[in-house]
């Protein structure tokens, strides 16, 4: 019998009528009709055209001409001299000059502190008495010398006449050489006494404490009224008019420079301070190179004395900028290091469109390097860096770096 078959039933009265159709098939009806609409009713899609990126970059020109390599490292400004003053004799503070403070520069020979000078005053004196006493004596003893020296002269006349006897010319002789011994001794005595002034004299002068040059004062230890023992310290001098510069350049910097330079002493440098928005410019020049290689830093200490004029407000401690200009190599193109992708690669600029190009021969020179052929001037390298960079890629120079 058909699904589709009209289904009939006896009515009570005995006549026949016709029953609806099933609820699923009406359902089912109702989705396929729906589906039919759905698909009958989308949007058509239609493809996207895709458009080639064009990135703009920054590029430079070939050209070959004489590079100044140079390096910049960071350093600090030091007085050449510093020294941590100290009391060299023992004493209660009487009187400090008006320079001896934090800050202010005093002149060479400006006394700084004095310490109480009676107790030395009085060695001295005591010293110099004993040495005078001593010389006095000293002096009696050489007489005594020439005395007996006469008389063993006398003698050895007499013996020679047969008019005194031998044990009388021994007696002199004798006599003669005591003499000498005394005055020997006495003079020794005298020496002796001469240096003890000598020290009470020095401990006189240790008792003021002067400039020994021309400086800045800073960490003040010693005021009126304290008592100092010797070695105590009583504050620091820095030299005002003699400043060196002190910089690291690594082993690998300090390697390139003198592949190109037969040495590092006696080549000038350029310093820059900033203070504030200003910047102090000073010239100075390498004496020095350090005695090994630091560990900790991997570099070389370089020690470089300031020429010239010294402003006054030139202070040790002060962070500057050091630049450095190796000799100059002739007929090579400069090319920065994030100019350089991969190995040794780089992109020339031709139609429009990116152009790898390998480097073969160049010098590493830290943040660049620097061809010495290989490139066609006028060319242009690309510059710009970036992820997408390939060859054939688009790109438009806006911008000569």
């Amino acid at each position: 019998m058909s699904l589709f078959a009209k289904s009939t039933r006896a009515s009570p009265t005995g006549t026949k009528r016709k029953l609806p159709l099933p609820i699923p098939l009406l359902v089912l009806a109702m989705g396929f009709f729906g589906f039919s609409l759905l698909v009958s009713s989308k949007p058509e899609t239609k493809p996207v055209e895709s458009k080639e990126v064009v990135w703009s970059v920054t590029a430079r020109q070939v050209a070959y001409k004489m590079v100044e390599p140079r390096i910049t490292a960071f350093g600090e400004l030091r007085a050449k001299k510093q020294v941590k003053l100290r009391a060299m004799v023992s004493g209660e503070v009487v009187a400090t000059g008006e320079g001896f403070q934090d800050g202010a520069r005093v002149a060479k020979g400006d006394w700084l502190l004095r310490i109480d000078p009676f107790t030395y005053e009085t060695r001295l004196a005591e010293a110099d008495a004993q040495l005078k006493g001593a010389k006095a004596l000293l002096a009696e003893r050489k007489a005594s010398v020439g005395l007996a020296y006469q008389e063993y002269q006398r003698a050895k006349k007499l013996a020679a006449k047969d008019t005194v006897s031998k044990k009388v010319l021994d007696d002199r002789r004798t006599q003669h050489t005591i003499q000498k011994s005394r005055r020997d001794q006495q003079a020794s005595v005298v020496e002796r006494l001469a240096v003890q002034v000598q020290r009470a004299a020095r401990d006189l002068k240790n008792t003021e404490v002067i400039a020994p040059f021309d400086g800045h004062v800073s960490h003040v230890a010693a005021r009126q009224g304290r008592v100092l023992n010797p070695n105590d310290p009583i504050g620091t001098l820095h030299d005002a008019d003699n400043f060196e510069v002190v910089f690291t350049m690594t082993d690998d910097e300090y390697g390139r420079f003198l592949l190109r330079n037969s040495s590092v002493i006696g080549r000038p440098i350029d310093v820059v301070w900033d203070v504030g928005a200003e910047q102090i410019t000073l010239q100075a020049e390498i004496e020095r190179v350090g005695a090994q290689i630091s560990q900790s830093t991997r570099g070389v200490e370089i020690y470089a004395g300031v020429r010239g004029k010294i402003s006054t407000i030139l202070r040790g401690g002060a962070f500057v900028t050091v630049d450095l200009v190796a000799q100059p190599v002739p007929d090579v193109m400069a090319i920065p290091k994030d100019a350089i992708y991969g190995d040794n690669q780089i992109y020339l600029v031709k139609e429009g469109r990116l152009v790898a190009h390998q480097l073969t021969d160049f010098i590493d020179d830290g943040a660049r390097v620097l061809v010495r052929q290989g490139l066609t001037p006028g060319d242009e390298i690309l510059l710009t860096r970036f992820n997408e960079a390939a060859p054939g890629v688009a790109v438009q120079v806006l911008e000569q770096g």
